[in-house]
C-alpha cells in the first residue's frame, strides 16, 4: 500500500510539472497542432474529420472552409492516434490550447510508468526502477515533445510495451506472449510515419532472440501478432490509393539533402545520398547534441541543454559498457535500439533532429539505469561520484525548466508561429461582425494561417466567420470586389501604402515584432 502511494505521488508530481502552464508555454499553437486540435475536435464533436470521413484510419489535413495551397506531394496524411487521443480529451474539455495538449503530456507520463515497470521487471527493483523512470522525467527533450500536440512522442508507449512483452516473451517462451509480442508492434506502426520502419526492425530483433533462444517454433506467432494490426491498412489503401505514393513523396520534399529513399526512386546519386544518411546518423551520437546544446530547430530544443542532462553521459557510458562486456538479452536489445533509432532519420538524410530519432529516449534512459545500477552496487569510492552524478541531473533541469518557462518562451514562439496569429485572432473576433456582407480576407501564403483562424473560431465559438473569409495571394489588388466595412490580413511588409484600406492594428507578437498588419476597406 505504501509503495502504491509513493507511485501515485510521483504521477501526481509528473503530471504537475510536465502539465504546467501548458496554456501558455510553448505560447503559441503550432501549424500541424493546430491541424491536430480542428480535426480532433471535428472527431469528438461529429466522430468524422473536418472533410467528413467517418472514423478515418489515417487524417488528411485538408480543410474544406480553409486555405487550398497546391503542395509538390498532394494529399497531407497523417496518422490517427493524437487525433482521437486529443479527440477524447475534448469530448469532456472545452477546446483550448491547454486541452488539446494534455493528452501528449499524459503519454510523457505513461512513458514513465512504462520505465519503471520494465526497470522493475529487470532488476528486480523498486530503487532503480524509479531511477530509470526519473531519468526519463528529467530528459529535456521528452518533456518538450510532451507538450505539444503532435505526434512525434507517441511511437514511445509501443517501443516500451514491446520491451514490456518482450521480457514475457524471453523468459516464459510463451505462443501468447510471442502474439502479443506482435500485436504491440504491429500497431505501434499507426503511431508515427518513422515507426512503419522502427516496428519492423524490433519485429526482427524479436525474432532473432527467439531463434538465439532456440525456440523457431514461436516466430510464427510472433508475426501473425504483428500482422493482425495492419489487415486494417488493405481496406483503406484499397479505398484511398494514392495515399502511399503522398506520404511517401511528403517526406521527400523540400530537403536540403537527398534522402536514400529518394535517390533511389529517382535515380539521382546513391553514393551521395548514402554520404549524407552516414553524416546524419552520426549526427545523433554528436555529444553536444546529445549533452549540450541539443539540435537547432526551437520547436524541440532551448539550445542551452543537451537531449539529456549532461550528468546522463557517464551513466549511459557505463551502461553501454556493461552491454558490450557483460552481454544480457535485454542489454543486448537495448544497445540494438539505442544505435538504430536514428535509422529513419539517416534515411531521410535530416540530422540533429531528435523528434525523429525519439526512439533514443528510451533505450538510452535504460542503458543510463544499468548504468547506475552498477555504479551503485560498485566499491565504496565510486559512490560519491555517483552521488554528484545523480544531484547534477536534476539541478541541470531544474535550470532548463527556468529557462523553458522564461526566455525560451519568445524563441519557441518564433518557431512555432512567425505570424504570431494568436494576437491577430483576438482584434479580428473582438471587431463587430454584425453586416453579413462583410468578409474577412487573409494571406494564404502566411504559414497555412487557415488552421490557425479555424481554431480560434472554434474556440471563440464564431465558426461562422469561416464561410465569410476568402483566402488570398496577399496582393491586396485582388480585393477589389470587397464590400466596405470588410477586414484583410497581410504580412506587415505588405501593407506599407495600402490603398483603399485603413490599418486596424499591427499586433505584437511574442517576441517583439508586428509580423502582421490587419487592414480595413474604405
Amino acid at each position: 500500500m505504501a509503495k502504491a502511494a509513493v507511485i501515485a505521488a510521483a504521477l501526481a508530481l509528473a503530471i504537475g510539472v510536465y502539465g504546467h502552464r501548458l496554456r501558455d508555454s510553448p505560447p503559441y499553437l503550432g501549424l500541424d497542432e493546430a491541424h491536430f486540435a480542428n480535426h480532433a475536435h471535428s472527431l469528438a464533436t461529429s466522430a468524422r474529420d473536418l472533410n467528413g470521413n467517418l472514423l478515418p484510419l489515417f487524417i488528411s489535413l485538408e480543410d474544406p472552409l480553409g486555405g487550398t495551397p497546391s503542395l509538390p506531394w498532394g494529399t497531407t496524411w497523417y496518422h490517427p492516434y493524437g487525433f482521437y487521443l486529443i479527440a477524447a480529451a475534448l469530448t469532456v474539455l472545452p477546446l483550448a490550447e491547454w486541452s488539446v495538449r494534455l493528452p501528449i503530456v499524459l503519454i510523457g507520463v505513461l512513458n514513465m510508468l512504462l520505465v519503471y515497470a520494465i526497470g522493475r521487471r529487470w532488476h528486480g527493483s523498486s530503487a532503480v526502477a524509479a531511477g530509470a523512470a526519473a531519468l526519463l522525467a528529467l530528459t529535456p527533450a521528452h518533456f518538450i515533445l510532451s507538450r505539444l500536440a503532435l505526434d512525434y512522442l507517441l511511437p514511445l508507449p509501443f517501443v516500451l510495451g514491446w520491451l514490456l512483452a518482450a521480457t514475457s516473451l524471453w523468459r516464459t517462451h510463451s505462443r501468447n506472449a510471442a502474439i502479443v509480442t506482435g500485436v504491440v508492434l504491429g500497431a505501434g506502426c499507426f503511431s508515427y510515419v518513422s515507426s512503419w520502419l522502427l516496428m519492423p526492425i524490433y519485429l526482427a530483433i524479436s525474432g532473432a532472440t527467439l531463434v538465439s533462444h532456440g525456440r523457431r517454433d514461436l516466430v510464427a506467432p510472433l508475426l501473425l501478432g504483428f500482422g493482425v494490426p495492419l489487415l486494417a491498412l488493405l481496406p483503406w489503401v484499397m479505398a484511398h490509393p494514392d495515399m502511399p505514393a503522398n506520404v511517401l513523396a511528403q517526406y521527400q520534399a523540400g530537403e536540403s539533402r537527398t534522402s536514400v529513399v529518394t535517390a533511389v526512386l529517382t535515380g539521382q546519386s546513391v553514393t551521395a545520398a548514402m554520404r549524407d544518411a552516414v553524416s546524419a546518423y552520426w549526427s545523433y551520437f554528436d555529444p553536444s547534441f546529445l549533452f549540450v546544446a541539443g539540435g537547432s530547430s526551437r520547436l524541440v530544443s532551448t539550445g542551452s541543454i543537451g537531449v539529456w542532462p549532461m550528468g546522463m553521459a557517464a551513466l549511459l557510458l557505463i551502461g553501454t559498457y556493461r552491454a558490450i562486456v557483460s552481454p544480457t538479452t535485454e542489454r543486448v536489445v537495448l544497445l540494438a535500439g539505442l544505435l538504430l533509432a536514428p535509422a529513419p532519420a539517416a534515411l531521410k538524410g535530416e540530422p540533429f533532429a531528435i523528434q525523429r530519432a525519439v526512439a533514443l529516449l528510451p533505450f538510452g534512459v535504460l542503458l543510463g539505469a544499468d548504468g547506475l545500477r552498477a555504479a551503485l552496487a560498485g566499491s565504496g569510492a565510486a559512490r560519491p561520484f555517483v552521488a554528484v552524478i545523480a544531484l547534477s541531473i536534476p539541478l541541470q533541469f531544474a535550470g532548463f525548466a527556468g529557462d523553458y518557462f522564461g526566455g525560451y518562451r519568445a524563441r519557441a514562439a518564433l518557431a512555432l508561429d512567425p505570424t504570431a496569429f494568436p494576437e491577430s485572432a483576438a482584434v479580428l473576433l473582438g471587431e463587430p461582425h454584425g453586416d453579413p456582407t462583410r468578409m474577412i480576407a487573409m494571406a494564404s501564403p502566411l504559414y497555412d494561417i487557415s488552421a490557425k483562424w479555424r481554431f480560434f473560431c472554434t474556440k471563440a465559438g464564431r465558426t461562422d466567420l469561416l464561410a465569410r473569409t476568402r483566402y488570398f495571394s496577399g496582393r491586396l489588388q485582388e480585393l477589389s470586389d470587397l464590400p466596405p466595412g470588410s477586414l484583410a490580413v497581410v504580412e506587415a511588409t505588405g501593407a506599407t501604402n495600402p490603398g483603399g484600406w485603413t490599418v486596424v492594428a499591427r499586433p505584437t507578437a511574442v517576441f517583439g515584432e508586428a509580423p502582421l498588419t490587419i487592414l480595413r476597406r474604405h
